[in-house]
């Protein structure tokens, strides 16, 4: 396949874009590569694409020759996509909704994400993705530093616990159709065995309720949890912490510690 013709085509196409679904597709074949090369994929690997979209990265990925599953909600893309792969027989194309769909075995993960479920995908993954070794992400600009260890919240705590984080490489607005009103940026997630925990929904959950009182003392958000204050008093002297720190103070590990001893 010719894939900057390909590519060059997709232009036509724009006025399928939904921006609803927060839809823009990739027109640019050098950028295209090296993001599908990111992921490295070798021929025993199974790839899982969210939000294919008219395949801008898809025909790149499937020039692996692994097992690639195409996902997207939008059935006009998926009929594009239908048409595009009819002779790909490593090719896997489905309706799907990322976030209902089961992610055992994938072993490698790559998507470019619509804005206003950015987030939910992204803990979607860091909870169910158990299998993962490198997932490959674009995202909107001002996304990536909420990521890092230095933006404190219960999803910069889970990723960084789960996973490594690498720098980002731009990806400026000029590169898709219909041009966005921002840029975008493409960062590598490395999961390392933190991922395989089977309590990482429960403490994810954790950390999202004592975050809703994020200004509250711990012992006041433990409180909102209808812990008594004598009992939370006892849970934070055991593990050692000051009463009167606020969620954002607290580490990863202490979170930890507190599942374990809210479940026991």
């Amino acid at each position: 396949m010719n894939k900057e013709a390909y590519l060059e085509n997709i232009k036509t196409y724009k006025f399928l874009a939904n921006k609803s679904l927060g839809q823009n597709f990739l027109i640019n074949p050098q950028i295209c590569q090296q993001i599908s090369d990111k992921l490295e994929i070798s021929s025993d690997d199974k790839v899982l694409e969210i939000g294919a979209g008219l395949g801008s990265l898809s025909v790149f990925l499937a020039d692996a020759n692994s097992d690639l599953t195409l996902i997207d909600i939008d059935e006009r893309m998926l009929s594009h996509l239908t048409k595009t792969f009819e002779h790909n027989k490593n090719v896997t194309i489905k309706r799907q909704n990322i976030l209902k769909m089961d992610l055992d075995g994938y072993t490698k993960i790559i998507g470019n994400l619509p804005y206003y479920i950015t987030s939910g995908i992204i803990e979607h993954l860091l909870v169910n993705a158990v299998d993962a070794k490198k997932i490959v992400l674009m995202t909107q600009k001002e996304v990536y530093p909420k990521l890092l260890k230095s933006f404190i919240s219960p999803l910069s705590l889970l990723l960084n616990y789960v996973a490594d984080v690498s720098s980002p490489f731009a990806v400026g607005r000029n590169n898709f159709t219909p041009v966005p009103h921002v840029d975008s940026v493409v960062f590598i997630l490395t999961p390392n065995e933190n991922i395989k925990s089977k309590d990482n929904k429960e403490l994810l959950k954790l950390m999202q309720k004592l975050f809703l009182h994020r200004r509250k003392t711990v012992l006041n958000c433990l409180q909102s949890m209808s812990i008594e204050k004598e009992k939370a008093e006892e849970i934070l002297t055991k593990l050692g912490v000051n009463s009167q720190l606020r969620p954002e103070q607290l580490s990863i590990d202490f979170y930890i510690s507190l599942l374990k001893e809210l479940k026991s």
